[in-house]
């Protein structure tokens, strides 16, 4: 699948979604896609995506009572990009991994306590994101950044506002 086609099949969903959430389809979006890409880049490839449906990487605590999958991820620990094996999520299908993302979001108090849904812009949502803990790469925001920009992901949020 390519990017273009990945946009195109869950933009409209996320875009429904997030309606009232304060919170940018764009960056939901950039997110899904660089979390869900195999090796190779391609959206929605990598085994966590493919075959265990979370398309944002989102691990399995122990708040969570859902299915699990124990699966290898790059993390970085004090500087320093490790493999280390960590239980995911596991969904029923790509739309309730997008549900859960905003779940996750919304009741985990650290994000609204770091201002995520106070951001004025896709950009700042991002660094946010990146501050509050979302990920542990230390160019997570750039990177979300760079695909908002290259794929004029900024539609979708143009779709949900106006």
């Amino acid at each position: 699948m390519t990017r273009k086609e990945y946009v195109d099949l869950y933009g409209p969903y996320i875009v429904e979604a997030l309606k009232g959430k304060q919170l940018f389809p764009s960056v939901m979006m950039a997110q899904a896609l660089l979390e869900s890409a195999s090796k190779d880049g391609v959206p929605g490839g990598s085994l966590l995506a493919s075959k265990y449906n979370n398309h944002f990487g989102i691990k399995a605590d122990t708040s969570w009572k859902g299915e699990k999958v124990a699966l290898n991820t790059n993390e970085y620990i004090k500087g320093e990009r490790l493999t280390i094996k960590l239980l995911f999520r596991v969904y029923k299908t790509a739309q309730h991994s997008f549900d859960d993302r905003i779940k996750f979001l919304l009741k985990n108090t650290r994000y609204a306590k770091g201002g995520v849904f106070n951001a004025i812009s896709p950009a700042e949502q991002a660094e946010r994101l990146q501050r509050c803990g979302y990920a542990t790469d230390p160019a997570y925001a750039s990177k979300l950044v760079a695909l908002i920009n290259r794929l004029g992901l900024s539609a979708l949020d143009n779709q949900a506002y106006h």
